[in-house]
């Protein structure tokens, strides 16, 4: 959680960097603008603890596995130096947003939304997984971890995006 909550908080202080012109831009075509990194961050984060949810219900399994890529990720504790692309549509391409208040806002309540699923990891089992689309599957400590992981792995693409924009 301290990690999470001092890379958020990290988050949250760069914003005072960026006007809003660069905060929207977007590089090229293929690329992302800082805003819409941001909005991936936090609409992933929800994605994650809503997987931390569903673990709770899910029924207990042995054969549920990760992928290679997901013992690779777990073992180093951090997703490797790639660059990683998703589809350029609108169900995986982020909101550019209006303003940086609003997402400044939206990561402060998910700090305290993340700092209250903590405590209750320890009660689900950890045979009890939901599968993530190029992880695996994952328990509910494996998914909060993921949180801090995922946030610390956009820190490369923050620092191209501002060199190109900034």
């Amino acid at each position: 959680m301290k990690k999470f909550e001092e890379l958020a908080t990290y988050y949250i202080e760069e914003l005072e960097k960026y006007s809003i012109e660069q905060f929207r831009t977007k590089p090229s075509s293929e690329e992302w603008s800082l805003g819409q990194m941001y909005n991936h961050l936090i609409a992933s984060t929800y994605m994650q603890l809503d997987a931390i949810a569903k673990c709770k219900t899910e029924t207990p399994s042995a054969t549920n596995k990760k992928t290679d890529m997901g013992e690779k990720v777990y073992e180093l504790g951090a997703f490797p130096n790639i660059q990683i692309k998703v589809p350029n549509h609108p169900g995986y391409t982020p909101e550019n947003p209006s303003n940086k208040e609003e997402i400044q806002k939206r990561i402060l309540e998910l700090i305290t939304v993340v700092k209250d699923i903590e405590p209750t990891l320890s009660s689900i089992p950890s045979d009890c997984k939901v599968k993530h689309p190029g992880l695996g599957y994952l328990h509910a400590a494996e998914w909060f971890q993921l949180i801090s992981m995922h946030f610390a792995h956009h820190l490369r693409q923050k620092e191209r995006l501002e060199l190109k924009v900034c």
